[in-house]
Parts: structure tokens; sequence; C-alpha cells
């Protein structure tokens, strides 16, 4: 059976103005024109045969009619908005899928998250820890995020942060009886590699220090290094991506204001010449941001280190 119903602009315009008790009011509310609202109500008030409001000359006064009809409608505009928004809930999720590198995401990405879901409840993430660079052709990854130089071919490539320093990082429980330290020191600890050992021979080089023998110490994959130097097992190099949760909060110290400037950077890469989708630039800003205020984070911690 087909409902007899006025327009529903009308009856839009009328529940707003009823609510309100005000044109005015409901014209910003529907962000239209006071006009608008009031040649609704007419046409309305023609339909139903029957006057809503009576105008004065200080504004207009709900009638009683237009009082009881008011009160019937502003529940069902509610359950119809409510409707609406589940509906668009479960219509609009979207998935991102992102290979990321294992460091970056246990050390810095998966601890943020939560921050993203807040914000994004529409995306739904789909994360794949990868060291090796995402191969678009093949897996189903959207975007990855990587570290490096940002010299990639085949794909598109957008910077996040750039000129990303190194230095080295310990557990405040290796260094707590040792006195202040001068970056010659070292070579009375243990150093950790990660991967290969030449990390720490550019590290040195470029701090001019020289007495350290940079080939000795433990060689671990991935950012294992930074987990044993938590663990006071000996002296790794990090960045302020990786350690500046940890330095925050006590786990690691920065013992020396010195790094490395290697040029590297963190960038996001997705298949070349592919158009950036609405979750994909959600994502992206969403890590600016972050790592814009990791960086303001580490530059504090940074600066403390030098005044030392």
């Amino acid at each position: 059976m087909a409902r007899r119903l006025p327009s529903l602009n009308a009856l839009r315009a009328f529940e707003a103005a009823a609510r309100h008790e005000s044109f005015t009011d409901a014209a910003a509310e529907l962000f239209v024109t006071h006009a608008a609202v009031s040649r609704h109500i007419r046409e309305l008030e023609e339909w139903l045969g029957t006057e809503l409001f009576t105008r004065t000359g200080r504004g207009v006064d709900l009638t009683d009619a237009g009082r009881r009809f008011g009160i019937r409608l502003t529940p069902l505009f509610d359950n119809m908005a409510e409707a609406t928004r589940e509906a668009a809930a479960q219509g609009t999720v979207r998935s991102l899928n992102v290979s990321v590198e294992p460091a970056i995401a246990s050390r810095w990405l998966v601890p943020r998250l939560g921050r993203f879901n807040v914000l994004h409840p529409d995306i739904e993430l789909n994360i794949d820890p990868e060291n090796r660079l995402v191969d678009f052709r093949s897996d189903k990854a959207d975007l990855g995020i990587r570290y490096g130089l940002g010299r990639w071919g085949d794909v598109e490539i957008q910077k996040l942060i750039s000129d990303v320093g190194i230095f080295p990082v310990c557990s405040p429980r290796l260094i707590k009886d040792a006195g202040p330290l001068a970056p010659a020191d070292l070579a009375n600890y243990n150093l950790l590699h990660e991967s290969r050992k030449q990390y720490w021979t550019d590290w040195l080089h470029s701090a001019g220090i020289k007495g350290v023998e940079d080939w000795r110490g433990t060689v671990f994959q991935g950012h294992l290094a930074i987990e044993a130097a938590e663990a006071a097992q000996g002296f790794a190099l990090g960045d302020m991506i990786l350690c500046t949760d940890s330095l925050i909060d006590g786990r690691l110290v920065r013992p020396f204001a010195l790094d490395m400037k290697d040029h590297g950077g963190y960038f996001i890469v997705r298949a070349k010449g592919s158009k950036e989708s609405a979750p994909a630039r959600a994502f992206r800003e969403w890590l600016q941001a972050e790592m814009t205020d990791t960086q303001r984070k580490f530059a504090s911690i940074k600066s403390a280190a030098i005044k030392k």
C-alpha cells in the first residue's frame, strides 16, 4: 500500500524549525536559506491544510498542531539517521593491504595503529611484515613502507621523512656504574650488529672514532640488535623512528650526542602508475602526522643529550 506523504524536504525543514523554534536556526542546520525553510513549511501547511506556525513580528511560534506534529517527527528522523549510519558503516568498510619492514612494524607502527583505527573505523588494515621490497605485480599489497634512499625502480614513491640520523643506544643498566662515557669507550663494550657490520664501520668513521674494533660483536637479523641493546647486551645503532619510544620510557639511553646522516629516509611505495586510493591517502597522511610527532619528541630528547 502506497504511503501518502508530503515532501521529505518539507518535513525535514519543519522538523528542524520545530525543534529549534526558529527558521533561522533550522536554515543553519540544513545549510539552506531562511527563505527556503519558510517556503517548505508553507508548502507543508498547504498540504496538511493546517497552520503549523504563527508568524509574529518577533519571529514564529508553534501552534498546538505544529508542536504535536514536531514531537512525533523528531524520533522518526533520529531513527532514520541512525539506520543510515548503520547501513553506511556496513557498506563502506574498505581494506588496505600494507607491506612493511618488520622493524618499522614492531617498533613504531603497531604501537600507534589504535589511533588510526579510531580516526578511520571504515578502513580495515592488513599488515604484512616483510623485509623484501614488495612486488606489486604478484603480491596483494596496496602499498609498502620502506627505509632507504628512495631509489627503487618500477614503483611510485612518496617521502614520509628523510635524512634520518643513526646513533648508538644501549640500556641504562649497561652503563649505570660506568660514569661519563666518551665514544672511544665503545671499545670496552659489545657491539650489536644488524645483518651486516658495515653500519658500525660507517658510524665510527663518520664520528672520527679510532681504536674501536668495528668487526667484533654479535650479528642479528632485522631489529633484534636494538632489542638486544634493551636487554643490556651491548650497544646497537638506531634511529629516531625505531628508538624514540624506548628513549622516552627509559628502556634505552643515548650516551653520545653524535649521529651519522646516511641520507636515508622512510617512504611509502605503491605500484608504478597507480592512482592513490582514498584509504591509501588517509593512511599516508596519518603516517606523516605520526612521524612528524615522533620527530618532535625525538628533538626534545636530542636537545637534552646535547646539553649534557
